[in-house]
């Protein structure tokens, strides 16, 4: 980490559009087409052909996975489906293997029955071979020369590569060799690790549940030619029917060895009790596989859609189901869960996700992101303030009100983007067409490119010069929910470059989500995606950055503390990582986040929905730290660093667009569309040391710095801090330290293992190489990062708050006793004084005073 300075038709040419309608029209149409066919006659015909083909067997030609390379591959729930709490090793490996002979059986008599293909993985383990020559090599043993074979890579490593299609079973059983693994694809594969568990915790305080059903490669596909629903609606007949046992469709248990009669046979001729996680499931079946039990769930409850794939080698078509969750029973719950069974158990179904309930995560931070300077701005004073950039975001709505985006001649459009708007060009109302009071959106859209008419104001944004295109995915509760991914990433297109994201799930894992993103990427190699880490990283946790910032081409952005006025009193500076800032790595093990930028005490507008060009408050007094006033807001998370970076990357871009590069005069270059990568590098390559991390109430802990720093002498040096290349992050970094004037450096990149025949990447070098050398610190300055004295400034505040308190206590116990021991003595002196009084009265009989003294004093 480093510091940033009944659905619709799809009608012809629209193939991504995404359309929708409430399951209770399909689920009637189904059950209406079902019941006329569920005869008598149908019914044993059906009996007779079932009995015929149970016992079809296949011997597969190459092994499966163990149950052990599975969980250490990809993140399922096959751990817990096929695991008793006291279970052996051996105990769970046996039961696995009994599950997929069940499955290689299972689609051997689909085969048979009407050639049903279904999901298998096909892993190679081919030595000294990368993805791409692998996956060659899996093509090459499936004869893949036929144009309903489609594959996917799930997975590349140094040792394994992995690729999931849709076969028939008698062609993956004919893939053969000890290189090559053919796994079927269990409904436990599909869920997601912790995804049944989530379903089952439901709680009517989030909104919406999602769940996201990929299809295999190649099932329901866009094409320009394609007028009817025929195969979603297919595939829904398929789902609501598992569901109805009064139709000719087999009992969903018999799609699952863990609910099969076969696995209740065994267990019980055993005399083992069942998996914790079978007997969930059969008892959701029997309780809610009945008809009519799940109707009135399915008709108020389920929003379906399907989004179309373009090309099968590189994305898959998505169906979405959305329960609505709101006022949910325990018989609504156990509904939806028997449905996503179900839905697992599909054939055309390759993985389901589920898409956890999603959160939302300015003048000082201009210029620590540009100079670490304090109030030098190099990029405004050169001309480069994000002008001609349009950047993208997704979030809870903009107050177009706001000072900060009012525009009084033109409106943002809709469909498209109204490049003559003054700040806000496109507005997309999702859920809704605005922001709630001092809501998220209008925060993080100020960041970027908040900009008063007028040129003045304290909450002017990062890039003040830019435009906006808002996908709205707020309520006016702060609520989020989200559209398909790729109707998200077209807002601003081809427009904007750049979308910001301040929000996420808790999910640590690679998600399809995340697989989506990079995707687009690839396939737009000009378009950057910024998504906010999280703000669970309080305590130093672990693996709390989550999805979708867990996506391998995306930034994902963290957050540190701020500087001067923006930061309380006592708090740490700019060098300091925040408390709540999440943590990586990824559950693969990937370094994230990538960079950390300002995230405490950002200044920027603020939504007053029911007033008109709201602005900086009239009595010229500035909001405090998470404070607001009139029309500015000032907040903290990785929420408030995503837009700023965002900001600042759409003055990069306009950087190389206007030809500022290699010579700093604008006009001069000609690299006129910049890669997502080339500014992504040039973002992580002018990203500064930290000095610690804040653990809030634990203290400090040290910084791992994401670099080698090497110096130069005939020897190979290797990034981000290893003695070996980096095989798992696709960002790397070196410093060469003692550069001598003609010294020569070689650098190499070298493609270790691709799962494509080339990959574009993008290099960023920097260092004393002839031309303009910075000027900002010729007259010894001190970079806020490198002289941060914060640490000490804090220790002497927290002693002083320690000792102030303490020297009052110690001083206030010294006066007292001080004040106790005079009074005791003036006691004293007023005794000593009446007793001198009595002997003066009683001077004729001294001797008798005495001994009335001394009697008394014996008393």
């Amino acid at each position: 980490m480093f510091h940033h300075s009944g659905q619709q038709l799809l009608l012809p040419n629209q193939p991504h559009r995404s359309s929708s309608i409430h399951a209770y029209s399909l689920f009637s149409l189904t059950m209406s087409w079902l019941l006329r066919s569920a005869t008598v006659l149908g019914a044993v015909a059906t009996l007779i052909l079932r009995t015929c083909l149970t016992n079809a067997e296949i011997t597969p030609g190459a092994r499966h996975l163990t149950i052990d390379e599975l969980n250490g591959l990809l993140a399922t729930e096959t751990r817990k489906e096929f695991g008793r709490s006291a279970d052996t090793r051996e105990e769970s490996a046996a039961l696995w293997q009994h599950a997929v002979v069940y499955e290689w059986n299972k689609a051997a008599r689909a085969e048979d029955y009407n050639g049903q293909k279904y999901p298998y993985a096909i892993c190679h383990m081919g030595q000294n071979m990368s993805g791409y020559k692998r996956k060659l090599a899996i093509a090459s043993e499936l004869n893949y020369t036929t144009e309903d074979i489609h594959l996917r890579t799930i997975y590349n490593s140094q040792d394994y590569y992995c690729v999931y299609g849709q076969f028939v079973a008698s062609l993956a059983a004919n893939v053969t060799g000890d290189d090559f693994i053919v796994q079927p694809v269990l409904p436990s594969l599909k869920f997601m690790e912790s995804s049944v568990d989530a379903l089952q915790q439901m709680q009517a305080g989030y909104s919406i549940t999602t769940l996201e059903a990929n299809l295999c490669p190649g099932v329901a596909m866009a094409s320009e030619n394609h007028t009817a629903s025929n195969d979603e609606q297919a595939m829904v007949d398929w789902i609501i029917g598992k569901l109805v046992p009064e139709t000719l469709a087999d009992p969903i248990s018999d799609e699952y060895y863990l609910t099969s009669e076969e696995y209740h046979n065994v267990t019980e001729s055993d005399g083992e009790k069942a998996t914790e996680r079978a007997e969930l499931w059969k008892g959701l079946l029997n309780e809610y596989q009945e008809s009519g039990v799940c109707a009135e769930t399915f008709k108020t409850r389920l929003t379906w859609s399907l989004e179309r794939a373009k090309d099968a080698e590189t994305g898959n078509s998505q169906a979405t189901i959305q329960f609505n969750n709101t006022g949910n029973s325990t018989q609504d719950r156990g509904c939806v869960l028997t449905l996503t069974l179900a839905i697992a158990a599909h054939p055309n179904v390759c993985s389901l996700d589920l898409r956890r309930e999603v959160s939302t995560q300015n003048i000082i931070a201009q210029w620590i992101t540009q100079s670490e300077l304090e109030n030098e701005r190099p990029f405004f004073d050169s001309g480069l303030d994000g002008t001609g950039q349009v950047v993208s975001v997704s979030d809870t709505g903009i107050d177009v009100n706001n000072c900060y985006f009012l525009d009084n001649e033109q409106s943002p459009g809709l469909s498209k983007v109204n490049s003559l708007a003054r700040k806000v060009v496109q507005y997309i109302p999702f859920v809704d067409d605005g922001d709630y009071k001092y809501g998220h959106g209008t925060h993080v859209a100020g960041t970027i490119a908040g900009k008063r008419s007028d040129g003045g104001g304290a909450a002017e944004g990062a890039a003040p010069g830019a435009k906006l295109a808002f996908f709205d995915i707020g309520d006016s509760s702060g609520a989020l929910t989200l559209p398909p991914d790729s109707s998200l990433l077209e807002v601003g297109r081809p427009d904007s470059h750049i979308h910001s994201m301040s929000w996420g799930a808790e999910f640590n894992f690679y998600t399809s989500q995340a697989r989506n993103f990079d995707q687009f990427m690839y396939e737009n190699d000009d378009f950057l995606i910024l998504v906010a880490a999280g703000n669970s990283g309080g305590g130093d946790a672990a693996n709390s950055v989550g999805s979708p910032a867990t996506a391998k081409n995306v930034i994902a952005i963290g957050a540190h503390h701020s500087y001067g006025t923006s930061n309380p009193r006592g708090g740490l500076g700019p060098a300091y990582i925040s408390d709540f800032s999440s943590r990586g790595p990824t559950s693969d093990g990937r370094t994230k986040p990538d960079i950390v930028a300002v995230g405490q005490s950002l200044l920027s507008a603020g939504a007053l929905p029911d007033e008109f060009g709201e602005c900086d408050p009239s009595n010229g007094k500035i909001p405090g730290a998470n404070d607001h006033d009139e029309g500015l807001l000032s907040l903290q998370g990785t929420s408030m660093a995503t837009p700023l970076t965002a900001g600042t990357a759409a003055i990069i871009r306009q950087y190389f667009e206007e030809g500022y590069y290699p010579t700093g005069v604008k006009g001069e270059g000609s690299l006129t569309n910049p890669s997502a990568t080339l500014i992504k590098a040039v973002l992580m390559n002018g990203a500064q040391f930290m000095k610690g991390v804040d653990n809030g109430s634990s203290g400090l802990s040290t910084f791992f710095s994401f670099v080698n720093i090497v110096t130069l002498g005939g020897v190979t040096y290797y990034p981000n801090g290893l003695g070996q290349p980096d095989r798992r992050n696709n960002a790397e970094r070196v410093i060469i330290s003692e550069v001598m004037n003609k010294d020569v450096a070689t650098i190499t990149v070298t493609a270790f293992n691709l799962a494509r025949y080339e990959q574009k990447y993008s290099l960023v070098a920097t260092g004393c190489f002839g031309g303009v050398a910075n000027q900002l610190f010729a007259s010894g300055q001190c970079s806020v990062f490198e002289c941060d004295n914060s640490k000490n400034e804090r220790i002497r505040t927290i002693l002083l708050c320690i000792l102030i308190p303490l020297g009052v206590i110690i001083l206030s116990v010294v006066v007292r006793y001080i004040w106790k021991r005079k009074s005791e003595r003036r006691n004293e002196d007023e005794s000593d004084n009446g007793d001198s009084k009595r002997v003066d009265v009683d001077n004729g009989n001294d001797q008798h005073e005495d001994q009335i003294r001394d009697d008394t004093f014996d008393q």
